[in-house]
């Protein structure tokens, strides 16, 4: 009796395994998916293409990551952030809470 209900539960085990791989959801790649260098497409039925942008070309990923050396976290915000250039002489640090840097030209 036990033996029948083990093949049972092995073969709906198997069924559903096989379905999962075919809709694509054994390709989910969770490491690159919260990363900043991803380039992630999506399609219907599941289908998803994963492209990474660490270098100056898009390189698609065929494999599930566990471990990346040029991974950056997409929920860690930067130290600095460049957001435009303004003469120093013009700054007062009420209007422009911000940390100027003077680059001088040699």
């Amino acid at each position: 009796m036990y033996i029948i209900i083990a093949i049972i539960v092995c073969a709906l085990v198997v069924k559903l395994i096989k379905s999962f791989k075919a809709k694509g959801v054994g390709r989910v790649n969770v490491l690159c998916n919260t990363c900043v260098n991803v380039h992630n497409v999506k399609g219907f039925g599941g289908k998803e293409l994963v492209f990474c942008s660490y270098t100056s070309e898009l390189r698609e990923i065929k494999f599930a990551v566990c471990e990346c050396t040029g991974y950056r976290s997409n929920n860690i915000v930067p130290l600095t952030r460049v957001i435009g250039f303004a003469p120093v002489e013009g700054l007062s640090r009420e209007a422009f809470p911000a940390v100027a840097i003077r680059i001088e030209r040699e």
